[in-house]
């Protein structure tokens, strides 16, 4: 046999081991099939490799969906222990070193984005205010919802210290319109903010409607107390 035939014979060959391993998948095809409606198992068995191509890639899918969330789970409860010892130091400076290391070590932490409002606050607590602001602000551009309006608040207070009484009088009225439970305190910080700037008149009309919403609060002598200085 020349070389050519013994070729030949060897594509041949193959062929038909490709052919006879094709049928015996589609005798196995076949069986799984056998409870599948006849209109279904046309389609199915045209379509099967693409199936099993498409199954395999969610079952991928899943499993690295699964390991994410494993992941994601254990950087949560890590991040959570460290909150945790962060907020049990004393001294305010061990604590603001314990909460910027979580910060930064757990940054896509819900417990991370909790530890940048109490490092806002402890450095308030210090009388930092250039970091607080700092702070706070970061927190205002990547932060939503109650989370947003707290680091509006800190933000406010940092900027009141600062004697930038404008912006933080903005930061104010920010979180108290946005009404998610911040409206009744940012009244007060309202009205003594525009008592500090003279707008006495814009002052009492905040502490009026502060009283309005809140008509048993404990802080009543003090609002009256306001009140009186500014009538």
């Amino acid at each position: 046999m020349s070389e050519k035939e013994k070729n030949v014979a060897d594509e041949l060959g193959q062929q038909a081991q490709d052919t006879g391993g094709q049928g015996e998948e589609r005798d196995k095809l076949d069986e799984l099939l056998a409870d599948v409606p006849e209109w279904l198992r046309g389609p199915l068995k045209e379509n099967y490799k693409q199936i099993l191509v498409s199954l395999a890639i969610i079952v991928l899918s899943v499993s690295l969906w699964s390991g994410y969330s494993y992941y994601t789970t254990r950087q949560e409860e890590s991040a959570s222990y460290h909150l945790g010892i962060a907020m049990s130091k004393s001294d305010i400076d061990g604590r603001i070193k314990e909460l910027k290391d979580l910060t930064a070590r757990f940054s896509h932490t819900s417990a991370a984005r909790l530890a940048k409002l109490l490092l806002g606050q402890a450095y308030l607590e210090k009388g930092d205010w250039k970091a607080a602001s700092g702070t706070f602000d970061s927190c205002v551009s990547e932060y939503e919802g109650a989370l947003l309006d707290t680091a509006l608040m800190g933000h406010g207070y940092a900027l009141e210290e600062e004697k930038n009484l404008d912006k933080a009088l903005s930061d104010y009225i920010k979180a108290g319109d946005a009404n998610r439970g911040f409206e009744a305190v940012a009244l007060i910080d309202k009205a003594r903010v525009l008592s500090e700037k003279g707008k006495k008149k814009e002052a009492l009309e905040a502490y009026s409607k502060y009283l309005d919403l809140k008509p048993e609060s404990p802080f009543l002598d003090f609002i009256r107390y306001e009140i009186l200085k500014l009538s």
